[in-house]
């Protein structure tokens, strides 16, 4: 009984930190779900769509010739990734077309040969980078920026307003190593 007590105070300090980050995660997705001007209906059948999209992507033909990924935001879809063939990729993009929800596809996939998993590291690194100085942007602060990178092109998703599609494309544009920024948002002060 005292090994337990004494295994318990040596783990409080482990336990507490643990639960201190389930409240902090927690509190960051509800801001996010509060700044997001979506139904949880329209959250929903986005992320359902981008499910389906990836589900086409995992079978063949295209599992071992592409590398597509795809963001929905109400049911506007953007293919990210590479096609070694067009053909593939045409084919690819009308399947897309017709998954269940989808209004408009914009195409952003490069024919070329999908990239490595190094490059695949280098990516997440880079949407890391890019997110972190988002956040410590005190201008961009509550609002919700969706980052991708692909082939170190980053693209920014989201609703916002056009002054803040300029500051957080600014920032991603000024992180070394990203080759370019694509602003792929949905702007609430039209």
């Amino acid at each position: 009984m005292k090994l337990a007590k004494i295994l318990l105070i040596l783990c409080s300090p482990l336990l507490l930190g643990g639960c201190a980050g389930v409240l902090f995660a927690g509190a960051a997705t509800t801001a996010n779900i509060v700044t997001d001007p979506r139904t949880t209906q329209e959250i929903w059948d986005d992320n359902n769509i981008e499910l389906q999209i990836a589900g086409i992507a995992n079978k063949a033909p295209f599992a071992e010739k592409t590398r597509i990924t795809a963001s929905s935001y109400n049911g506007v879809v953007i293919l990210i990734g590479q096609s070694s063939e067009q053909d593939l990729l045409s084919e690819f993009e009308q399947k897309a077309r017709k998954v269940k929800g989808v209004k408009k596809v914009y195409n952003e996939v490069h024919i070329k040969e999908p990239i490595s998993l190094g490059e695949i590291s280098h990516d997440s690194w880079l949407t890391t980078k890019v997110k972190s100085s988002l956040l410590a942007n005190s201008e961009l602060t509550g609002i919700k920026i969706k980052v991708i990178t692909e082939d170190s092109e980053v693209f920014l998703l989201g609703y916002v307003s056009h002054k803040h599609a300029d500051m957080a494309a600014d920032i991603a544009r000024n992180i070394s190593g990203v080759k370019r920024v694509v602003k792929a948002f949905q702007y609430g002060d039209e």
